[in-house]
């Protein structure tokens, strides 16, 4: 008797205590593209930010890894594959997942990460607008169909010739990475004659006299618009909430140092990434008033539209915002 009544005194201890929470990760995974748009990821890995902030939310050590891609359809299948929890993702690409994941992965917006306008340099004197490009003149940029470029690319040619010819310029795109774009056009001995850039690598390309712009994100969007925003699955934010806040908090304090110090912020990432731009030029870029690091969002819903209008999202957002998580949305424009 003595045996039964301990063995109902085990199973009641059981099922009254609350089951052992889970640990979180003990590893922080955060995938970024090239160029200065990602300047909070140099800072944060330099100054080993997300590391202090883990700590400080009572995690103990953990390793923080930074991989780099090429583009954000890359960075999406690692997010999906779960080898990566942070990308850094242009408006197409997060809206494009967003669709894709919802009720599987139900990947969102973290944060807004910056705005940086987007130039389509050229090489060939004979082309002068859209209207100019032939069948032989490549256009470079990071992801055809997908990347931030390609969609404003389509956007400028749906204004240019009509909304029916959004996709008019589409097949002159190629895939290739920043650096190697402006090599190419640099070099002018290949058949890229255009490259839909970001900074630091179209302020380069302005140096050659050979080189010239001839469209600008800010062209389209008179109201600002997110380059980039950082996003994560719903299953790595539930599981992993003192880690997901700790990486929130460290991209804070690299968004402050930035914007407190352009030079120190300048030296870090060309130590980093290797770039051989002179310090100096590199500060006067991110001096620019139309590169602002910042958490804020704006100019979502113009992206939505469009994507939805054009068949590109088989399941678009009712509102933008449903893409974001709660915490992403504070200060947010449209």
């Amino acid at each position: 008797m003595f045996r039964i009544f301990a063995v109902f005194a085990v199973l009641a201890g059981l099922f009254a205590s609350p089951p052992e929470a889970r640990a979180e990760a003990n590893t922080l995974r955060v995938a970024k593209q090239f160029g200065i748009a990602y300047m909070q990821f140099f800072v944060m890995e330099d100054q080993k930010m997300i590391e202090k902030h883990a700590k400080a939310a009572g995690l103990g050590d953990i390793t923080v890894e930074f991989n780099q891609f090429r583009s954000s359809d890359v960075m999406n299948d690692a997010l999906i594959s779960g080898s990566v929890d942070f990308v850094c993702l242009g408006i197409p690409g997060i809206i494009t997942i967003w669709s894709k994941t919802k009720g599987i992965f139900d990947v969102k917006a973290a944060t807004g990460f910056n705005v940086s306008p987007l130039m389509l340099m050229v090489r060939d004197p004979s082309i002068k607008s859209l209207k100019d490009f032939k069948d032989n003149h490549k256009i470079a940029m990071p992801a055809v169909k997908v990347s931030m470029q390609a969609i404003i690319l389509q956007m400028a040619a749906a204004k240019e010739f009509g909304d029916d010819q959004f996709g008019k310029l589409d097949h002159l795109t190629v895939s290739m990475a920043h650096p190697d774009a402006t090599a190419a056009m640099l070099s002018g001995s290949t058949e890229i004659v255009a490259n839909f850039s970001s900074a630091p690598f179209q302020y380069r390309q302005m140096k050659n006299p050979n080189i010239r712009r001839i469209l600008t994100s800010t062209d389209l969007f008179q109201g600002g618009l997110s380059f980039n925003v950082i996003a994560a699955t719903s299953k790595f934010r539930t599981e992993n909430p003192k880690l997901y806040g700790a990486f929130l908090s460290a991209l804070k304090e690299a968004t402050d140092f930035i914007n407190a110090d352009k030079k120190r912020a300048a030296g870090i990432y060309l130590k980093a990434s290797g770039d051989k731009t002179p310090v100096d030029e590199l500060t006067e870029i991110l001096s620019d008033p139309a590169i602002q690091y910042t958490t804020k969002v704006s100019g979502i819903q113009s992206f939505v539209s469009f994507m939805a209008k054009t068949g590109q999202l088989k399941n678009p957002p009712a509102d933008w915002k449903d893409m974001f998580f709660p915490e992403a949305l504070a200060g947010a424009g449209g």
